[in-house]
């Protein structure tokens, strides 16, 4: 990335940016920081890329310097030599993006022409288009009316720059018939903003949002015709009124501090950067050209005030929607429980977009928040608690923990990889650990690391881990693939339950299925499942829970109790950890092996609910220091009976 910072140098060399001045922040200085975090953690290949990179033309044009322009066409022409490859769900990111049309718009090259040309081109003829002719996704269902909001970021920056450069009124006519259409099929009549999605939860359903970054690839759309449609096009006054209309709205929906909420009509949900980020550059935009009053300059510059408490000095942005497209059902309620990421690779383009805009409105220098307030990631409160999360960001995991230890089902995106065992997270403090092992592995700081909490040691690839299950049959076991579905019933400080959902898969000819509820407490290593097996027979299974051993375990097998446990080194430089499982003794058929997994076999009947409990322990857990303290444990102070009395059955 070596061109990349002499950019930023570049930059820094140009503006001759200052040090902060008492509470002033310097706007230019400030967005040169999240671009070079940015450039660090970005693949400039996708579409997150191709957004970073139009938010660094814009900072760039602030001030044009040539060797600075030159720094920055050469990135935009490894896409040209495929050295750096565009990808994504449109032809234009294959040309570097929409910063790419805008540098040959303003003549600030030539070296760009043949690789926009190409693409715009492309879009134009081989793009796939709904039904109504708006340009979509290439991957979009055949059988659907698929669109999203998102496509105005794609489509018409692109299109109307590439159109402005070649006079090609067909790219130009393009660019706004896109963006109305999309205004037409999302607009929220409501509150006159924008749905994400339709048709992605069913032929004709329209999302139930009014989500931040949607309305903000809204608001870049509006904002760019607004800039640099000529004043003679035919549909330049349209242009105009929909776009009043539509930042009137956005500014009733703007907080307090002057920026917008995950779910832009639900106040309790957080504060969201990115798309914070695109409605102020557009909000910008707007009064530049003065179709806003001037009274609201003070919540355009209250909100980029606001901004600066989200970016934190290194130029890492904190509370940046992970990726997201009508999630789950699409509900208000679904956009308001996404989670946000640290420096998640939404957050840098929008941001600099935003400062970007300011500095050329002539704000270079504003009044500024605490640099970095919400952009802090170690400030969790070490609460004492059992809970249970749900992390689409992290391949759909179903974490869950108590005071003692945690655990982890795999979801649907890495059914390549693994199949449904359960991952051990080892704690070795009393407080919950999920929300922050999972924001630090987020930004680059690996949760297999001991950082005095304890740490993910378990490696389990496809085995069973603690607890994972299996049909057995004929000698083997026939286990099921990751969950499919999932639901939470209780997530509070004392207790968590929730149901998991796999689908239907096949025995040696037997197509089987299952339920699983898992509930757990405080106090205790191990949670209780209570599994239904549905088969297309009625007749007995035999049902196998396993635990995975990693070379030299020392087991134990107790009948009398329904107890198998196994405490075993997971490699020589790692802790030593111990895995258990207790079953019904009145259910108890056998032990078994099959690859590196034990099992203890019981009988059970499809259609008919039956209970057992899996639980671990590891030696960073006091509880487990000294040798032979797992076992004690085990055989002196838990059994089925204990574990039925606390679970209350």
């Amino acid at each position: 990335m070596i061109k990349e910072k002499l950019i930023i140098m570049a930059l820094l060399v140009v503006t001759g940016c200052n040090v902060n001045d008492n509470n002033k922040i310097n706007t230019l200085e400030l967005g040169e920081a999240v671009l070079q975090k940015g450039m660090e953690k970005t693949d400039l290949g996708t579409y997150q890329g191709s957004l970073l990179l139009q938010g660094m033309t814009e900072l760039a044009m602030v001030n044009p310097d040539k060797a600075m322009l030159d720094s920055i066409v050469s990135i935009y022409e490894k896409f040209g030599s495929n050295e750096i490859e565009g990808r994504g769900s449109f032809i234009s990111y294959k040309a570097g993006g929409n910063g790419a049309a805008y540098l040959k718009y303003k003549n600030a090259t030539t070296a760009l022409d043949s690789q926009v040309v190409e693409a715009a081109n492309r879009m134009y003829t081989t793009q796939k288009r709904s039904t109504e002719g708006v340009i979509t996704a290439n991957w979009a269902a055949e059988e659907t009316d698929q669109v999203f909001i998102d496509m105005a970021f794609a489509v018409t920056p692109f299109m109307l720059y590439a159109g402005l450069s070649e006079q090609n009124n067909d790219y130009i006519d393009l660019a706004v018939f896109e963006t109305f259409e999309l205004f037409k099929i999302l607009r929220d009549n409501k509150t006159n903003l924008l749905h994400q999605a339709r048709g992605f939860n069913g032929l004709g359903s329209i999302s139930e949002d009014n989500w931040s970054r949607g309305n903000g690839w809204g608001a870049l759309a509006l904002a760019t015709l607004v800039r640099d449609l000529p004043e003679s096009h035919r549909q330049r006054e349209e242009v105009e009124a929909v776009a009043k209309e539509f930042f009137n709205a956005v500014i009733d929906h703007q907080n307090e501090a002057g920026l917008w909420h995950q779910e832009m009509t639900d106040i309790n949900s957080y504060t969201e950067t990115s798309g914070s980020g695109l409605l102020l550059y557009g909000l910008g935009i707007m009064l530049e050209k003065g179709l806003l009053d001037k009274q609201y300059q003070d919540n355009f510059l209250k909100g980029i005030s606001s901004l600066t408490g989200y970016v934190a000095t290194d130029g890492s942005v904190s509370h940046a929607c992970y990726s997201c497209l009508s999630p789950r059902k699409g509900t208000k309620d679904d956009y308001s429980n996404h989670p946000w990421i640290f420096n998640d690779s939404h957050a840098f383009g929008p941001v600099v977009l935003a400062f970007a805009q300011a500095a050329k409105m002539g704000f270079m220098k504003i009044d500024a928040l605490e640099q970095g307030k919400f952009a802090v990631e170690d400030t969790v409160a070490k609460v004492v608690r059992t809970y249970v999360k749900y992390v689409p960001e992290r391949n759909q995991d179903i974490s869950w923990e108590n005071d003692r230890i945690g655990f982890r089902y795999f979801g649907p995106p890495v059914r390549d990889k693994v199949s449904s065992g359960i991952d051990v997270w080892a704690k070795s403090v009393d407080y919950s650990i999920l929300d922050k092992w999972y924001r630090l592995n987020a930004r680059g700081e690996d949760y297999h690391v001991d950082r005095g909490e304890g740490g993910d040691f378990y490696n389990m690839g496809r085995l069973r881990g603690s607890g994972g299950s299996a049909i057995w049959k004929d000698n083997r076991p026939f286990a099921a693939e990751t969950y499919d579905n999932h639901r939470i019933l209780i997530n509070e400080k004392d207790k968590i339950e929730f149901d998991l959902y796999f689908k239907e898969w096949d025995v040696d000819g037997l197509a089987v299925s299952e339920k699983k509820k898992i509930e757990m407490v405080n106090g205790t290593n191990f949670f209780q499942v209570t599994s239904t097996i549905n088969a297309d027979s009625n007749d007995e299974l035999i049902y196998g829970i396993g635990l995975t051993t990693f070379g030299d375990p020392k087991l134990i097998k107790a009948e009398e109790m329904g107890l198998l446990s196994s405490w075993d080194k997971i490699e020589p430089s790692k802790p030593s950890l111990g895995t258990a499982v207790f079953v019904d003794p009145d259910q108890f058929v056998d032990f078994a092996q099959s690859d590196a997994d034990q099992y203890v076999l019981v009988k059970v009947k499809p259609g008919q609910p039956f209970t057992y409990y899996a639980g671990a322990g590891w030696e960073g857990n006091k509880l487990f220091a000294a040798p032979n303290e797992w076992e004690n444990y085990l055989t002196n102070e838990t059994s089925w009976e204990h574990l039925n009395k606390i679970y209350q059955k």
